[in-house]
């Protein structure tokens, strides 16, 4: 070996790490976007079902995303994710109620069933 060669693993070498600046440009719109969507499926009362799992998407990748030190800074981090699964909530007990009101009206003979939540 050639002692011409630089050791990495010398002291003087070392170079502490630093967090880089935060910029403007470091936006999360995936919150955003959960955010909208969940509020979408919700207003519309889920008639597009595939509203709410886009809206669970978006909140899933926005929490996984999320830097460990922006998450005690940010206060409205989670709220993509918590109103996407309010909307998956909705979504799924919108059906088992109406479900169980269909099967209702066929014990009680009734020959028209309604669908109030799809109609």
């Amino acid at each position: 070996m050639s002692s011409s060669k630089v050791d990495p693993r010398r002291e003087e070498r070392i170079v502490p790490f630093h967090l880089p600046p935060k910029g403007e440009e470091e936006e999360d719109y995936n919150h955003i976007l959960a955010t909208f969507v969940a509020m979408g499926s919700i207003m519309t009362r889920n008639r597009f079902k595939m509203l709410p799992w886009v809206a669970a998407y978006f909140g899933f990748v926005a929490t996984l995303n999320t830097r460990k030190t922006l998450k005690s800074k940010d206060s409205m981090g989670g709220s993509g994710a918590f109103l996407a699964i309010i909307a998956l909530f909705t979504y799924y007990l919108n059906l088992y109620l109406v479900h169980k009101k269909s099967l209702e009206a066929i014990a009680a003979g009734d020959s028209y069933i309604s669908d109030p939540v799809f109609n």
